[in-house]
């Protein structure tokens, strides 16, 4: 009987411990999930009119007013955590966020405020939300990872002419990647709506173990049957893709040891009887 406790707590203690070491892809398929139900739950309004929508309406003047009035209260890159608009009361995101390339597919919450990029990605206050119209820039931030849960942590895979998808509440837009750039945080103008220009543009700290020195930025614009100018990717000395994966096979190596360890003990005692 005492060799057949130890034998259940030695199993036990073995997946729990390997468990954890896949906690941030056991979180990451959580996480894709909510997404998938999201999209699920969005799909069901595709036959929704936006012009005769009130909340399409009101994301239209808010578009306006910070591109008439110059985006003035941008303070800085990670500032304005209130939340462009007030969404229904059956709403809790404006949609999602889908990167191919980096096998994403996140929440949009509004406001970058600390509880809403522990869930996805945020949509930045004074920065326009995306709904496919020239004279706008969404800028999307979200983590380099947050809590073993990847969400930009992959950023630097992207590269010129990729595919972002955005999910608003009544379309699905398309962008492409036109231009890559690594800014100091306070460089505010690096962000502003630029003219006659449908885009989004992505942020989040740089490098990854860098405690945020700087922010990476991915400008992405969609084609309104113009062609549009590929940008070439500005030059940086501090990529982070070499510790990421680092990270990961130090990760993938406990586990496999872990397990080869485990499994030498637990027939050695299963002998030993």
């Amino acid at each position: 009987m005492k060799h057949r406790l130890i034998t259940i707590v030695g199993w036990l203690f073995l997946v729990t411990s390997v468990g954890l070491l896949l906690y941030p892809e056991i979180i990451s398929f959580i996480k894709q999930k909510q997404s998938d139900q999201i999209a699920q739950e969005l799909e069901k309004n595709t036959g929704r009119r936006k012009n005769d929508d009130s909340l399409y309406q009101k994301a239209l003047r808010y578009n306006e007013k910070i591109r008439e009035d110059g985006q003035k209260d941008l303070k800085d890159v990670w500032s304005y955590q209130a939340p462009p608009i007030v969404l229904r009361k059956e709403q809790d995101t404006f949609g999602y966020i889908k990167i191919p390339k980096m096998k994403q597919k996140l929440p949009l919450y509004l406001g970058a405020t600390m509880e809403n990029m522990r869930k996805g990605a945020t949509i930045m206050g004074q920065t326009s939300l995306p709904l496919g119209k020239r004279d706008s820039n969404c800028v999307i931030a979200a983590h380099r990872g947050y809590q073993g849960i990847p969400y930009f942590r992959d950023i630097e895979e992207l590269k010129i002419g990729d595919l972002v998808i955005i999910r608003n509440p009544w379309e699905r837009l398309r962008y492409k990647v036109t231009k890559i750039k690594v800014i100091d945080p306070y460089d505010t103008d690096k962000i502003l709506i630029q003219k006659g220009k449908d885009m989004i543009t992505l942020l989040t700290c740089h490098p990854y173990r860098g405690h945020g020195k700087y922010r990476y930025l991915v400008y992405c614009e969609r084609n309104h049957g113009q062609k549009i100018k590929k940008q070439e990717r500005t030059q940086q000395s501090d990529s982070s893709r070499k510790t990421i994966e680092e990270e990961k096979w130090i990760r993938y190596a406990g586990i496999f040891l872990l397990i080869l360890t485990g499994g030498v003990w637990l027939r050695k005692r299963e002998q030993g009887r």
